[in-house]
């Protein structure tokens, strides 16, 4: 009985042991193989938007080097929740993946009513630039400086109007969270579109707003408007060393915590094989690189400071945006219920 059994676990060791070495041959084999035919990205914006565009660049200067074509499927609508649903529902084999902002990861989920978790059911794969906003005025404001900006909103409750794309927006965010860290009260005005915000400063019906570099730098640089400093982030840009961080003056006032700077990003769904992962970061990267995408992203002040971000780094940078915005949606009362 005692030898029937020493050999049937043998004989399962073995089977087992088999298994195993079947799987791995297997894994390894798919990997080597892998991409052996093209690759989708599916946005989530219309034709032309700065995700769609930016990614076909980037794709320009990548496929050569993946050894496929890779295909930029338009799935707009929900704000890129439709894209990500079909991505989330895809087979996790690499050949699926979803092109987005970080917005459907950090900011989202508390905005809107979701059928998933984009944290939980979705692979990031590379962070790969990041755009940002300036906090801007009128060419003839008083404010010559972010500071004296913000002291008049300090000495002046809610005499400060602020222009936003929206409540919800990371301008929006960036301010509201400024103000309740510093207990300055700020009168938020929303708008439909950035170029209804310039109008209104340009026109002196609004004191300040925040503004993405590329929709308002034109006025900038024919000084029609003043930057006094860049909305997100802890330091400052290598593309504008004179432009403090909001979080660099404000913390004078008591602010702490800074917004993170939104960026351009590609995700899988979930169970993606971590060498896939890391073959396409390379690659992804690689084309991030070339002059083709170097020359688009400065023409539209996509900035490359810390790039890329990718593995665990990724991981925990998208996590630490959720938490961070959940908790400021929530305080400002605007979450989704």
């Amino acid at each position: 009985m005692g030898k029937d059994i020493h050999g049937l676990s043998k004989r399962v060791l073995s089977c087992l042991w088999g298994v195993v070495f079947v799987l791995g041959f297997t894994a390894v084999g798919f990997t080597q193989d892998y991409p052996a035919k093209a690759v989708t990205l599916v946005c989530g914006m219309d034709p032309g938007g700065v995700v769609d565009v930016a990614t076909r660049v980037l794709v320009d200067g990548t496929k050569k080097m993946l050894g496929q074509d890779i295909l930029v499927e338009n799935k707009p609508g929900a704000s890129h929740m439709v894209a990500a649903s079909y991505v989330v529902n895809s087979k996790p084999d690499g050949y699926t993946l979803f092109t987005a902002t970080d917005a459907p990861f950090v900011r989202a989920p508390h905005m809107m009513k979701l059928k998933f978790d984009p944290l939980a059911e979705m692979t990031p794969v590379i962070f790969y630039g990041i755009f940002t906003h300036f906090v801007v005025v009128p060419a003839d404001s008083p404010f010559k400086t972010l500071k004296d900006m913000l002291l008049f909103a300090k000495q002046n409750p809610e005499k400060l109007t602020f222009g936003n794309a929206g409540f919800g927006q990371v301008p929006h965010l960036a301010m509201a969270g400024m103000a309740i860290e510093t207990g300055m009260k700020i009168t938020h005005v929303p708008f439909a579109g950035e170029n209804k915000e310039i109008a209104a400063l340009l026109g002196g019906h609004l004191m300040a707003a925040g503004i993405a570099i590329e929709s308002c730098i034109s006025q900038v640089q024919a000084g029609k408007l003043r930057a006094l400093a860049v909305l997100q982030g802890d330091e400052r840009l290598k593309a504008f060393p004179d432009i403090p961080t909001l979080k660099e003056v404000a913390k004078e006032f008591g602010m702490k915590s800074s917004v993170s700077y939104p960026g351009l990003m590609l995700a899988g769904p979930k169970g993606l094989p971590e060498p896939i992962v890391k073959k396409l970061a390379d690659v992804f990267d690689a084309g991030r690189k070339t002059p083709v995408f170097q020359k688009f992203a400065k023409e539209k002040f996509i900035f490359q400071d810390g790039m890329p971000v990718t593995g665990k780094a990724l991981k925990d940078q998208l996590e630490k945006g959720f938490k961070e915005t959940g908790a400021l949606i929530e305080t400002l009362g605007i979450k989704k219920k």
